[in-house]
């Protein structure tokens, strides 16, 4: 056994790999609702990390994993001998009628995985992709909405208002408050 820890950045001490259920000799489940906080909607980073060096094989890596009610694990990053400790943001998916009852035990899940190198390598080249695909959602957003704006187009070249862009930037941040994944719900090609 790789010993590992995790931490919720602002809301939990360290907890180590004691405190997680070990489901068979490679993966590990820890019940957040019931062991770090019923309000995981407060929870908004986790760190996972190797608590001794050299304790894990060079070429195995240790992957991290969310899942949420009856939902399927999704894979949030990895640590590993050279890389060891990562810290990910947690987005959460909405409930219906909002957060104002914390789920019981066993809602939300964090899995912990022993997995060869070259698998994760090329779960967090897709994560990349992913992070590129986003930005890029980003800019076209942008663009749009400073394209409404265009009071007269010149080739390659839009004028539009000198506050459009904090305007832009003020939407953008309460959309996105409400609903981080307002971007990439429609998948739409870009």
């Amino acid at each position: 056994m790789a010993p590992f820890g995790v931490l919720f950045v602002g809301n939990s001490y360290p907890i180590t790999s004691d405190y997680f259920a070990q489901v068979d000799p490679t993966h590990w489940v820890l019940d957040v609702c019931s062991l770090v906080k019923p309000q995981y909607w407060e929870l908004k980073e986790v760190c996972l990390f190797l608590t001794a060096p050299d304790t894990l094989d060079p070429s195995l890596a240790l992957g991290l994993y969310l899942k949420s009610g009856s939902g399927d694990w999704v894979y949030m990053g990895c640590c590993h001998s050279t890389h060891p400790s990562e810290v990910m943001p947690l987005r959460w998916p909405a409930q219906e009628g909002g957060y104002a009852v914390p789920p019981g035990p066993g809602f939300i899940q964090v899995g912990v995985s022993i997995e060869p190198l070259a698998e994760v390598a090329a779960k967090e080249s897709s994560r990349v992709g992913d992070k590129l695909a986003y930005a890029k959602r980003v800019g076209m957003d942008l663009y749009h909405f400073l394209a409404s704006f265009a009071t007269q187009t010149n080739g390659d070249t839009i004028v539009i208002p000198t506050k459009a862009l904090d305007r832009w930037y003020e939407r953008f941040e309460r959309k996105f408050r409400l609903d981080p994944d307002f971007l990439t719900r429609n998948q739409d090609k870009i």
